[in-house]
């Protein structure tokens, strides 16, 4: 009998070396992401906080603390292109000048509080970047060059479209500051700039979705062309499916592992999607704020609705890639791919009664289990649920829209 002290010891000697191990792994993890957006994007790489090596995130939450220190800063010091500006504003719209100076502080006040936010969010996108979920689907899928190479397409494309966005932003700012023929039109942009950085965070946050939405669906892929090679024998004269004696268990056993794969997928991704959909839900809200401020300028206030819709649809946009992983694994739809209807295609082949009981024991796992990427407060995230929201967005805009313009005061 080992003494208990020796048992105790080697307990704690082998819980030690499985940490290291896991250490040792998520390094490899981020590294191999980081090797991955260099071979994308190249030097460019660096702008990806969540991506790049611990000094770098130092430097990006830096420089968020102090933008936001900064907008909270700005109405208190109160210099006089800000102040000059400010007054030609309340008089274009016909607000009094302190409330307008109220619109503006309470406005760069929650671009702050978002600033902080986004800092949050890159922690926790380099907390999931550095999973032990994330870690094992690259180190299987690494040596595959036809998987290494479409990550590599998803992260430049993802990237040139983020860059695209906000150079966008950008512009739609200074033709504001244009077309609002104030005093000092460089320091509208100026005053506004703490907005640009979230801006930016949060189409990194699209990159880094759908970079994890690749990263898993190349597994749920992997299983449907397993599933997929499945095809009929000719046995003395008569056809069969190619299924030997406990192949329909293994499959069972596969898709099992998957299912656990995609949960470990969704708890590392999930603190990063929520305070994603916080962010550009508060940026939403900030925007139908200010248009409810501007009401006295129909353009103005109906330019702040529709960039509040875009600022919500683009959070909904961003959530596609992880709805397609489910509707890969369980949809029902007509014409649509899906492991659930690849498996019900084999239920009318010929097969051995022994057979044939394994794959009912398969089709009844598939059809008792949900998979797919979960996340709180919102569930499998679908397509269709993604279309109702989306909708729901539609059907308001119009009401929106009227209500800014004041269309009903019109004969």
């Amino acid at each position: 009998m080992t003494p208990p002290l020796i048992t105790d010891f080697s307990r704690c000697v082998l819980s030690e070396h499985h940490s290291m191990l896991l250490a040792s792994d998520r390094e490899l993890a981020q590294h191999m992401v980081a090797k991955l957006c260099r071979e994308a994007i190249g030097q460019r790489s660096a702008s990806l906080a969540w991506a790049s090596s611990t000094k770098v995130q130092a430097v990006h939450a830096m420089f968020l603390l102090s933008v936001g220190a900064y907008a909270i800063a700005l109405p208190r010091v109160a210099p006089d292109w800000l102040e000059e500006n400010i007054i030609a504003e309340a008089g274009r719209i016909g607000n009094e000048v302190s409330k307008q100076h109220m619109i503006f502080q309470v406005a760069v006040s929650v671009l702050a509080a978002l600033n902080l936010l986004c800092s949050v969010m890159l922690v926790l996108a380099c907390r999931a970047v550095r999973s032990e979920a994330i870690a094992k689907i690259i180190e299987e899928t690494w040596e595959d060059a036809r998987s290494h190479s479409h990550f590599v397409a998803v992260l430049r494309e993802s990237y040139r479209i983020s860059m695209g966005l906000l150079a966008m932003v950008v512009v739609i700012y200074a033709l504001l500051s244009r077309l609002t023929r104030l005093p000092h039109p460089f320091a509208f942009v100026i005053g506004w700039s703490p907005a640009f950085l979230p801006a930016w965070v949060l189409l990194q946050l699209v990159t880094f979705i759908r970079l994890m939405a690749a990263l898993s669906m190349s597994q749920v892929e992997g299983f449907y062309s397993e599933l997929e090679s499945i095809g009929l024998v000719n046995i003395d004269g008569r056809d069969f499916a190619n299924v030997k004696s406990g192949h329909w268990l293994y499959l069972l056993r596969r898709h099992q592992q998957l299912l656990r794969d995609l949960k470990s997928m969704s708890m590392a991704i999930s603190p990063t999607v929520l305070v994603f959909q916080n962010v550009v839900a508060g940026s939403s809200l900030l925007l139908l704020w200010v248009a409810r401020a501007c009401q006295l300028d129909p353009w103005a206030a109906s330019g702040y609705v529709l960039l509040a819709f875009t600022m919500g649809c683009s959070g909904i946009f961003a959530m596609l890639p992880l709805a397609y992983i489910t509707d890969l694994c369980q949809t029902r739809r007509f014409g649509r791919r899906s492991l659930l209807a690849l498996a019900d295609k084999y239920s009318g082949w010929p097969m051995d009664e022994g057979v044939h009981c394994e794959y009912m024991r398969f089709m009844q796992h598939l059809n008792t289990s949900e998979a797919g990427i979960y996340i709180p407060s919102m569930g499998l995230v679908t397509r269709s649920s993604l279309s109702g929201v989306i909708m729901l967005y539609v059907k308001v805009l119009p009401l929106a829209l009227a209500l800014t313009l004041g269309w009903w005061r019109r004969g």
